[in-house]
């Protein structure tokens, strides 16, 4: 099992132990994202190093290149919204960044109700199937644009 993968069952547990508790639906929201953010790490470094490097130091310092700031603004980049395949994985990511957002930094209180964590712990989920059915092209795309810069002519 992946990291990727024993993040999601992490936050499938969180939602099944904790139904009443606010802290936990919260907690689970919350790795729900980091789920999808590793997902998308892992999709940079496999694309500009390989899988067979995962255990380089190259390896660790693409992966850990990806920054939660940018993440959000690549996906209103022109070029990621034209292509209807990483448009449907931004509009996914960027709603669970700001739900991790919100879970993470408001005030203690209930903010989900438990179909609410439910549906955004399946909407990380097949954020993190999109990312894995990419074509060639589409990861390229993908990995540049989270991982540069773009900076005008």
């Amino acid at each position: 099992m992946t990291m990727i993968e024993k993040l999601l069952s992490l936050a499938d547990d969180l939602l099944a132990r904790g139904t009443r508790s606010a802290v936990a639906k919260r907690r689970a929201v919350s790795t729900a994202y980091y789920a999808v953010f590793h997902a998308v790490a892992r999709l940079c470094a496999d694309e500009f190093l390989g899988v067979s490097s995962r255990s380089t130091e190259d390896y660790s310092r693409v992966y850990r290149a990806l920054d939660h700031g940018p993440l959000k603004s690549v996906f209103t980049n022109v070029a990621i919204k034209e292509n209807p395949r990483l448009r449907e994985i931004g509009d996914r990511i960027v709603r669970l960044q700001s739900e991790r957002h919100r879970s993470d930094y408001l005030p203690p209180g209930t903010l989900y109700s438990r179909g609410e964590c439910a549906q955004l712990l399946e909407v990380a989920r097949s954020a993190v199937q999109l990312l894995s059915e990419l074509p060639p092209e589409a990861r390229r795309a993908l990995a540049v644009s989270v991982l540069f810069k773009n900076r005008p002519s």
